[in-house]
């Protein structure tokens, strides 16, 4: 009897080796995606003014998953001359400061990765996450956040940045687009002086954008609280939650500058675990993008399925600027399908007037 129960383990220890050594790289789930990428880089027309798109790869929401992470860093250093840069949108961590970070460190190109701060990455603690505005009492300051974070790797990113601060940009020349990215966690109530100079910070850095003639292009973790679904193949169903970011600073800042000539694409988003495409309520211009979450933990994301050994593990998105014709496009990477069946591999959204070219 031992001997056969000895026998029945080894054997399910061999089965599930060799689905774990069976298990495709999310290049091997995507064969096609070498001539999607340069389908969707090919330009109806030639103008005079034409700039090259400006590709991102993009995603949010790590907590500490270092297997899936490096899945996407596998993908991106096998794809790298498709891209222009690699962003993170934040929550790097589990639950908070105590949480595994070494796993970053540990994996082949995680210093090109451009970072945003989430608010799983400021916490000192957890305790009374429920509780409501009161956790964000047990935050880091801005220069805790900074040496733990940013000091270890920005000088890699080719970033423009003020030591000690978590924000920076960086200007793409060739595709005439600054990418401003901003810590959503600096509070008013908290660190008011941190948090009114990122906002003078954010207005001289549009205000340099616009000197140049780039397109502006934002990222942070958290959506702004007045953003609405857009209703399209990449927005789950349901409300958006979690909207702690005192926003309208920005938004408004986004506004004068786009009324005073300025070029702005949309903003780009983590934090609430669901794919999103929003739009301002108070500035109708303002478009959004937000990235469900890499970690391929199911309790993470109710709405998504996320199963190991398929596709549907890993999320992602290819992120695409057409600034000649105000064009967004996104091309997923990973789970490609929603619940409701709706496919989710593709999106082409005029970022001018809101109108949903394509959706595939």
């Amino acid at each position: 009897m031992r001997k056969l129960i000895i026998t029945n383990i080894l054997a399910l220890i061999a089965i599930a080796g060799a689905a774990f050594a069976a298990d495709k790289t999310i290049a091997e789930w995507h064969p096609d995606f070498e001539s999607t990428v340069l389908s969707a880089r090919k330009q109806a027309r030639s103008t005079p003014n034409h700039v090259p798109a400006f590709l991102l790869y993009f995603f949010s929401d790590v907590h500490s998953d270092g297997e899936s992470f490096a899945r996407h860093l596998e993908f991106y250093n096998s794809h790298e001359k498709y891209f222009d840069g690699i962003f993170c949108a934040g929550d790097i961590v589990l639950d908070d400061m105590r949480s595994d970070f070494t796993y970053w460190s540990k994996t082949p190109g995680h210093e090109n990765v451009m970072i945003a701060i989430g608010n799983h990455d400021t916490l000192r603690d957890h305790k009374g996450w429920t509780t409501g505005p009161s956790v964000w009492e047990n935050q880091m300051s801005m220069a805790e956040t900074y040496n733990k974070y940013f000091a270890p790797f920005i000088d890699k990113w080719g970033v423009s940045y003020q030591p000690g601060k978590t924000y920076y940009y960086k200007d793409f020349e060739a595709q005439k687009v600054r990418f401003i990215v901003l810590d959503s966690m600096l509070k008013l109530r908290k660190e008011p002086k941190a948090a009114m100079g990122q906002i003078a910070w954010f207005k001289t850095a549009l205000a340099g954008a616009k000197e140049k003639d780039y397109s502006v292009i934002v990222g942070a973790h958290i959506p702004m609280n007045n953003m609405g679904n857009v209703r399209c193949n990449f927005t789950d169903f349901g409300p958006m939650t979690g909207n702690e970011y005192e926003g309208e600073f920005f938004q408004k800042a986004v506004d004068e500058f786009m009324t005073d000539g300025g070029k702005f694409v949309c903003y780009l988003y983590g934090h609430i675990h669901q794919d999103l495409v929003l739009r301002s309520k108070t500035y109708p211009k303002q478009m959004a993008v937000a990235v469900a979450n890499v970690s391929a933990d199911p309790n993470l994301n109710p709405i998504l399925d996320r199963t190991y050994g398929t596709r549907n593990r890993d999320i992602a998105d290819v992120f695409m600027a057409d600034t000649t014709r105000h064009i967004i496009k996104i091309i997923r990477v990973g789970l490609n399908v929603d619940c409701y069946l709706r496919p989710r591999n593709g999106i082409s959204i005029d970022y001018e007037t809101g109108e949903i070219v394509s959706r595939y």
